[in-house]
């Protein structure tokens, strides 16, 4: 089985700029004996619609057909992959409810591969595939390549989804003190409790929750509870 060297993960863990991390890791996938890596990234930021955010280094002849055809639409490893983060391997009965998908796919030499993704505890997933256009993709290689695939998958997305967010919706800079009113009111108690734990007047927690509130740009207490919640701050 093709191992990736000290060097080469090293080298990888340098790189922070989305193209190049990207660049590096269609030549790692390359190193397993495939040729196209595609990478989307399915992002969910407070008050802002779901974002699909793709990277890949198929033909462009196929990112054009696949954008006007809304094929992700249809597209069963992205349905499949949200409700399961095992590796889905491709296969004509995986297709067979699109097989007008599978062949367009194949004429652009995207034709043997898997599928895998992952979700993070901010509900946003990523889904990275690896195929070629010859030599069908059995078990035993699968399971002798899916952990570096699981592992890489993982590692885009812990960089890129926060890169994506960041530009998206910038994470709100709240104080020490803030955190720690935020955290107990997301536990379920008062103003009043919270003022009694924390040793402050309640007019203070008060406060403190009407700065999370604007800073988060939420409507309410609970409102700023979430935003803080989905962007891990809690």
């Amino acid at each position: 089985m093709t191992q990736w060297s000290c060097e080469q993960l090293e080298q990888f863990a340098q790189y922070a700029e989305p193209q190049q991390l990207f660049a590096r890791a269609v030549e790692l996938v390359q190193a397993l004996d495939m040729e196209f890596v595609g990478l989307t990234l399915h992002l969910h930021a407070a008050a802002h619609a779901p974002q699909i955010i793709s990277y890949n280094n198929y033909p462009r002849e196929w990112n054009d057909r696949y954008r006007q055809d809304h094929f992700i639409k249809i597209d069963p490893t992205v349905s499949k992959c949200h409700q399961s983060t095992l590796p889905l391997l491709w296969s004509d009965a995986l297709f067979e409810e699109v097989p007008h998908l599978r062949e367009a796919a194949r004429a652009h030499g995207i034709t043997h591969g898997w599928t895998q993704s992952v979700l993070d505890q901010r509900h946003n997933e990523s889904q990275l595939s690896v195929s070629r256009r010859h030599g069908a993709v059995v078990l035993r290689e699968l399971y002798a390549k899916g952990a570096q695939v699981m592992w890489l998958c993982h590692t885009l997305h812990a960089v890129l989804s926060e890169h994506h967010l960041a530009r998206i919706s910038p994470a709100p800079h709240l104080s020490e003190r803030e955190l720690e009113v935020l955290k107990w009111s997301a536990a379920g108690k008062t103003a009043s409790d919270v003022a009694t734990i924390l040793s402050l007047s309640t007019s203070t927690v008060n406060f403190h929750i009407r700065s999370v509130i604007t800073k988060t740009n939420a409507a309410n207490k609970a409102g700023a509870v979430a935003i803080a919640a989905l962007r891990g701050l809690l």
